[in-house]
């Protein structure tokens, strides 16, 4: 399938004729057959950068028969902006990669996007880029690309180091800015009085925001005369002018925004402002409802209304987002305009909101894992509730900018006890997608606000979350500092079952870095915790790393009793991931103790079972461990083809034992054929 990524164009798009053959003739030097062409298109905020890039970019749409992709960096929206990792994961999922091949790394994710792109034609549009380093993982090697970068900077890096060309945008003239009011309002309408358009323009500082916005405020009215809504406008304009200062980029929009503000009926006009507490980049129709606190059939229509108005832009299905001088216009009239309990209560109402739908999600995620139950200060009303797996992993990626936002909101505004519970409810979305930046700054937050409101069960969890975070990266100094803090809380507030939890976590640990001496004594303590507990699964999760840390020691047969024992259970209690994790194990340890030809017998079962269960990076690691089998009993095409699979799959998703598995073929590559 070929992606179209980008947005509808601007209706009331007018001129720009010169920045169109500019671009025109950048794309046309990237398409020599030598390099990539890179267009940054910079300006004020308002003045159409993006409008222009995709008007650009659908005009040329000939040029690039294999489509076009867009994403929007958010480089300028509250909370933190979209990574290069996240942008990637879009653009290969555009690309029909499946999610799970979609590699953790950003340099692989980088090196498959290249691949795919190569001796492709694309149009590439990144928007609202704040820097050059948000950029340069995204740009494909492939001549025939063409990559439009918009900002509010100029990103001279891009120009020195990758060669980029800028166009600069300024205000319209002042014939472009009438001919854009003439489109907006209606030419029969606008040749009535001519000379209005020019003034009308004046006031809106020729900026194609307030243009457009004046021109549908304008159109609203269809039986006024143009003087007379210009008089409003002008007076409008007076009235504020006693706020405005040189350097305030608002001054231009401000009397325009107004102008538009005061005209809606006063129940939109409420949605209008309380949309400004809103701490993402992007709202759905069900958190403005929340925000609200009215019924989400009558928000609906004040959506639509925003909407109509040019005051508010609908960006997916029942999502919309502000022009971000728009969000701060909204905030100053809730501001200025709602009472201190409400500015406090609808934001705090959304984040709890929020909690409580993430909590939702990861109860469908992660069914089995050991939660404490939430409070709230008042009933939570529009919960959501997931039917399926698919639609809570699907909500938690649509909102997962807003959620992240939403923890340092509630730190900010004092509300620990959301800002310490909100990450935990994302941990099975953090640990399945790996946002790896999102994960470890949530979780910091998270501590931060946990220690506040004295919560150590939750400080406890989050620096456990961070411990295994780190770990996962292979930091293994600051996973088990992070990880021994958990262990202390765990034992000083009497929490037996974290305990067990974090002595497994840091005997893995030092499994990882070859310390199996004291990755034995971290798993037998955990095991004495679980089977004082009664806990099966946690039995036999210990017992699985029990045995394979004997087998680095060499135990091998106790490391056969421990792997067998931990197979019997994790088969009785259906926990098929753990089965596949521990028949590899046997099957390494049936190569040490004289049973080696039950060993493909095992790694074959375990294959069959990661396959079943879509589980890549498991399938490779059997594979691997096949090609080793295959190779010690002299079959090297055997082993060479289990290794090749296992290069492939590790190499999608990124991961270090790439490397390790492509010395193994190379070496086996370089024996001689003695036949």
């Amino acid at each position: 399938m070929t992606p179209h990524q980008l947005p509808a164009v601007t209706a009331t798009f007018v001129g720009r004729e010169a920045e169109l053959a500019k671009l025109s003739a950048i794309a046309d030097r990237g398409g020599d057959g030598h390099s990539i062409g890179v267009a940054i298109v910079a300006g004020a905020p308002g003045v159409g950068k993006t409008a222009l890039a995709v008007q650009w970019a659908h005009a040329q749409r000939e040029r690039f028969p294999h489509g076009d992709l867009y994403c929007d960096l958010q480089g300028y929206a509250p909370g933190p902006p979209s990574t290069p990792h996240e942008v990637l994961a879009g653009f290969l999922r555009a690309l029909e990669v499946p999610g799970k091949m979609i590699p953790r790394s950003l340099e692989a994710k980088s090196a498959l996007f290249r691949s795919l792109v190569n001796d492709r034609r694309l149009v590439i549009v990144l928007d609202n880029v704040t820097s050059p380093n948000e950029v340069r993982a995204l740009l494909p090697s492939t001549p025939g690309c063409f990559v439009m970068v918009t900002s509010r900077s100029s990103l001279s890096g891009l120009v020195v180091r990758n060669g980029a060309r800028r166009i600069t945008l300024d205000m319209l003239s002042p014939t472009e800015s009438a001919a854009l009011l003439r489109t907006a309002i209606g030419p029969e309408r606008a040749d009535e009085e001519p000379g209005v358009l020019g003034e009308l323009a004046d006031l809106c500082g020729h900026l194609p925001l307030a243009l457009r916005i004046a021109g549908e405020r304008v159109a609203a009215h269809p039986y006024l005369r143009l003087t007379d809504l210009l008089a409003e406008l002008t007076s409008e304009a007076r009235r504020l002018d006693a706020f405005e200062t040189g350097d305030d980029e608002m001054s231009a929009l401000r009397p325009v925004f107004s102008w538009s503000y005061r005209a809606l009926d006063p129940a939109t006009a409420r949605v209008f402002r309380l949309l400004g507490l809103h701490p993402g980049p992007t709202v759905s129709v069900a958190a403005a409802t929340v925000l609200a606190g009215t019924p989400m059939a009558d928000v609906r229509r004040r959506l639509d209304k925003l909407t109509g108005g040019c005051l508010l832009s609908e960006v997916d299905r029942d999502r919309f987002r502000f022009h971000d001088l728009l969000r701060v216009y909204a905030k100053e009239r809730v501001d200025a305009e709602e009472s201190p309990e409400e500015r406090e209560n609808s934001p705090k109402r959304l984040l709890e909101w929020y909690l409580a739908c993430a909590d939702s999600a990861d109860r469908v995620l992660t069914p089995m894992r050991r939660r404490t139950a939430l409070e709230f200060s008042t009933g939570v009303a529009n919960r959501l509730e997931f039917a399926s797996y698919g639609d809570a992993l699907a909500w938690c990626e649509a909102e997962q900018p807003n959620l992240v936002a939403s923890v340092h909101a509630a730190l900010a505004a004092d509300w620990p006890s959301i800002a310490c519970r909100l990450p935990l409810a994302l941990w099975a979305f953090f640990t399945l997608r790996k946002p790896w930046a999102d994960w470890i700054a949530t979780y910091k937050a998270g501590v931060e606000a946990a220690r506040r409101c004295s919560d150590e069960f939750s400080e406890a969890s989050l620096l456990a979350g961070l411990g295994i975070a780190h770990r996962d990266l292979c930091r293994f100094e600051e996973a088990l500092e992070y990880l021994e803090s958990a262990l202390a809380i765990r034992r000083r507030i009497g929490d037996s079952w974290g305990q067990g939890q974090a002595l497994i976590s840091l005997g893995i640990a030092y499994h990882e870095q070859g310390r199996f001496t004291e990755a034995l004594d971290h798993h037998a303590d955990a095991l004495s915790v679980f089977r004082r507990l009664g806990d099966e699964w946690g039995v036999a999760q210990t017992l699985h790393f029990v045995g394979l840390t004997n087998h680095g020691l060499g135990r091998f047969e106790q490391a056969y009793e421990n792997l067998r024992q931990a197979l019997e259970i994790r088969h009785r209690i259906g926990y098929r991931y753990g089965e596949a994790e521990t028949l590899v194990g046997l099957a390494l340890v049936f190569q040490k103790i004289d049973r080696s030809g039950e060993s493909a017998g095992r790694l074959n079962r375990a294959l069959e079972l990661r396959r079943d269960m879509g589980d890549r990076y498991g399938e490779a690691a059997a594979l691997d461990h096949l090609g080793q089998l295959w190779e010690a009993r002299g079959e090297l095409g055997s082993a060479g083809a289990c290794w090749g699979d296992a290069l492939k799959i590790f190499t999608e998703l990124g991961a270090p034992r790439a490397a390790d598995v492509l010395a193994r073929l190379r070496r086996i590559q370089a024996v001689p054929d003695t036949r």
